[in-house]
């Protein structure tokens, strides 16, 4: 029984004994077929060395004989036998297999053959020759003298040349170049067609671009080119008392002029008073303290140019909306516009050079992309004022969030203050990547005003933004927003906004057409605007009178609700319509009700101003009433639930946080702004917000414009409207000293520590009040639904505690803010 246990243990040991064996042959074998090979390869590149320098020396004797052989066999390819030498020696000294050398040898032994065809083929042909003798010999001093193929050409060309003559021998020939050159090299058509698509797209991207910089250049010539009349010479501003001309004027001749409306505002004399002819043509100085500018005097011309004959000029007469827009009546008591001078006019800033920084931003970010392992494609680059949007197609497979995700680091690469990602764009299989430009294109007012867009407007209440992404014009009309709500930090651009709507209306509309209440709580913002025809009262300042004022606005209102129903309109278009038609109706203005600051009237009256607010926004729109709100705090206290769902277009500035960008815009992207004017526009209707540089018009330009505006025409206050407003005031203030006033009188005594306790804990619930305050269910229960009626709890949501809506910043702030109106009371 032992010797067969120890036979059984012996016995496995044979197995690897002869596996090592084997693996011992086959190391040997591999051994001696690399040395081979090495072998092999170093021949080859001896011989590539040698046939290298005999093709190109060319020597005595019998180095000399084996130069003319090498040129007399190939012709002018025996030049390329050296590097095919080399490159066999190469694959040989590889670990591939002997057959596959052997198959790189033949092949490029046919192709040389056939590389000396098509040489002869074209640049020789046929070859002369009485006999076939003479013929190969005649090939061989062809080769020697470089003027052909040498004899290796005959044993393909001269067959082909025979049957297809020289244009099909050809084309035969280069297909089948063609195909050993696949064969040697490996390649595929698959390859053969990416490597063809890659010059090609390139190609096709330079031309884009060349194209898109040609674009980029017209465009900054087109808005460069702001005035492009013929020169009238400078806009004469008419004083109060009448302009004298001189005793001996000189006349000059005739120009044709192209009708704007700009111009069109100085057909007539201002005055009312119809100057003599002479007077019209004389240069004059006109200066006025008021307004702060004067116009030089024309410089008359040579009389080597007046006595030049001149060709009868056509005259333009303007179209009947111009000859509307801009006359004015003869009687003196017409509306005029500012003319579009009182604007600065902008600087052309566009960089040409920029195609540079653009291509080099657009490889960095499919490069870091890429690090990170999302395979993308830049399909388009929209340049403009101050951010310049790259438009990536990713790859399929690729999930948007991670794109999203990656906004610092793209940030990081590009050191840039801050990207912003669009994913997708609307309507474009793309994913937007906004970066800050280096430098910033000031935005002019006079550049959106002076543009076909604005004039060709029909909607009087049509008002000026900016320009978009893509540096395009972008306009929006107040009546069909209908409402418009406004928000960001100090500092991001809303009064300027402010000011630029309010300057349009002013360039656009006539006081009889629109008129102006304006709310101005901060005081010193507004207060410039006083005196302007357009406003139905002065600025109103004092919060009381601010929620009276927005009382009157809702009972004017319910009015024309009832005069429409009177006359069986819907609406205040179809109400003018019939007005314009009747001896008894009146036609009535458009009101646009603006509010610079919300927060500061939420804190003095909040449910009335809410109440009125929502009550306007809801029913306003058809009896031609919109409200403008602007407010530097969009907090749940201040922009409510109710207010945000009234007014559908939103402009949000630059806020700090994304929780102040979702009280705005009920999503996030305002936190990544840039400030000083950038803005997201999202109104009523589309689908995502339009990144808007908003146009820029100086406090200068603002008095400019106003002092016009009032010099030549006074503000026609209603008196009706500030008794109403002073009456709802009074009895605002009685009802507040009342206690009705949004205090916490009324409210329970433990408000505040239950107000504490969920900011404390981060969510509310009636059970966690019930343990912490020691309170009964009714109780508990009846406070949080108080937090939620003042907006500091969100609403129920089943078994979830709810959401705490408000910082305990916030609540400090909103405590001593009511205990100062208090106060005051």
């Amino acid at each position: 029984m032992a010797g067969q246990s120890s036979a059984k243990k012996k016995a496995p040991a044979k197995k690897p004994t002869a596996k090592r064996a084997s693996s011992g042959r086959q190391t040997q074998s591999e051994k001696k077929e690399k040395h081979s090979r090495q072998v092999a390869a170093i021949i080859y590149f001896a011989l590539g060395i040698l046939v290298f320098f005999l093709s190109i020396i060319d020597g005595e004797n019998v180095w000399g004989t084996c130069h003319d052989v090498l040129f007399g066999l190939f012709g002018f390819t025996g030049y390329i036998i050296a590097p095919i030498f080399i490159y066999i020696a190469i694959c040989a000294s590889t670990d591939r297999p002997i057959g596959a050398v052997k198959h790189k040898i033949w092949q490029t032994a046919v192709l040389l053959i056939l590389l000396s065809s098509l040489l002869q083929i074209l640049c020789i042909g046929s070859v002369p020759g009485e006999n076939f003798i003479d013929q190969w010999v005649h090939l061989y001093n062809d080769g020697v003298a470089l003027n052909g193929g040498g004899i290796a050409s005959g044993f393909v060309g001269w067959p082909l040349l025979a049957a297809f003559g020289k244009t099909g021998a050809g084309i035969v020939t280069g297909l089948l170049i063609f195909v050993f050159v696949m064969l040697i090299t490996g390649s595929t058509v698959i390859g053969f067609l990416r490597g063809v698509a890659k010059p090609v797209q390139k190609i096709k991207d330079e031309y884009d671009i060349k194209v898109e910089r040609k674009e980029q250049e017209r465009l900054a010539k087109n808005q460069a080119r702001f005035d492009i009349d013929v020169d009238l010479g400078p806009d004469p501003v008419m004083p109060d008392h009448p302009v004298s001309s001189p005793k001996a004027p000189q006349p000059e001749p005739e120009k044709p002029k192209k009708q704007r409306r700009k111009r069109a505002a100085f057909d007539v004399p201002l005055d009312g008073e119809s100057p003599a002819p002479e007077a019209e043509k004389a240069p004059f100085t006109v200066t006025i303290p008021e307004l702060g500018f004067e116009t030089p005097p024309t410089p008359s011309k040579p009389a080597a140019v007046e006595a030049a004959p001149e060709p009868p000029a056509k005259e333009l007469v303007p179209d009947k909306e111009s000859q509307l827009r801009f006359a004015v009546d003869e009687a003196g008591d017409g509306y005029v516009f500012p003319p579009i001078s009182l604007l600065r006019a902008p600087k052309n800033t566009q960089n040409v050079d920029a195609s540079a920084e653009l291509k080099g931003n657009a490889d960095r970010l499919v490069d870091t992309l890429k690090s990170f392992g999302v395979q993308t494609r830049v399909i388009n680059v929209s340049r403009g004022p101050a951010v310049t949007r790259y438009e990536l197609q990713p790859s399929a497979g690729v999930k948007i969030s991670r794109i999203t995700g990656l906004a610092d680091d793209i940030a990081l690469n590009l050191a840039a203050a801050g990207v912003r990602i669009e994913a997708p764009i609307p309507n474009k299989p793309a994913v937007g990547i906004e970066v800050p430009n280096k430098n910033v294109d000031v935005v002019t007012m006079r550049e959106i005003i002076d543009c076909d867009q604005f004039y060709d407007a029909k909607s009087r209440l049509t008002v000026a933004l900016g320009r978009d992404i893509a540096g395009n014009v972008t306009l929006a009309d107040l009546g069909k927003m209908p409402h418009l709500l406004i928000a960001g930090s100090t500092g991001s651009g809303k009064s300027v906004c402010i000011n630029s709507i309010i300057i349009s209306l002013l360039y656009k509309a006539k006081p009889e057409e629109v008129r102006l209440l304006m709310i101005d709580p901060k005081v010193v913002e507004l207060g410039v605007y006083n005196g302007i025809p357009h406003l139905l009262v002065p600025v109103v300042t004092d919060p009381r009178k601010a929620a009276g004022a927005l009382g009157w606005a809702v009972t004017e209102m319910l009015k024309r609700y009832k005069l429409f129903a009177d006359n069986s309109v819907r609406d205040l278009e179809g109400y003018n319509s019939i007005a314009k038609n009747s001896d008894e109706l009146d036609p009535l203005p458009q009101i646009v009700i603006i509010i610079d600051e919300l927060a500061d009237l939420m804190m003095a009256a909040p449910n009335e101003v809410e109440d009125s607010i929502c009550r306007l926004a809801q029913m306003a729109r058809a009896a031609g009433m919109h409200l403008v709100i602007a407010t530097q705090r969009p907090s749940v206290d201040v922009i409510t639930g109710l207010i945000k769902a009234n007014i559908p277009s939103r402009i949000a500035f630059a806020v700090s946080s994304q929780v102040d960008s979702r009280t705005i815009l009920d999503g996030s992207g305002a936190e990544k702004l840039l400030g000083r004017g950038d803005m997201l526009f999202y109104p009523v209707g589309f689908p995502k917000p339009v990144r808007v540089q908003g146009c820029f018009v100086t406090e200068k330009e603002v008095e400019q414009v106003v002092g016009f505006v009032k010099h030549k025409d006074s503000a026609d206050y209603d008196e009706q409207v500030i008794e109403e407003i002073e009456k709802q005031a009074v009895a605002e203030k009685g009802s507040k000293n009342s206690g009705d006033g949004g205090g916490f009188n009324d409210k329970d005594d433990m408000l505040s520590a239950a107000i504490e306790c969920v900011i404390e804990a981060g969510q509310a619930s009636t059970s966690y009040l019930q343990r912490r305050l020691k309170l009964g269910y009714a109780r508990a229960a009846r406070l949080v639904d108080e937090m939620e009626e003042m907006g500091i709890v969100g609403p129920f949501e089943g078994s979830k505690p709810r959401q705490v809506l408000i910082t305990r910043q916030q609540w400090l702030e909103r405590n001593m803010n009511q205990n100062e109106t208090e106060t005051e009371a």
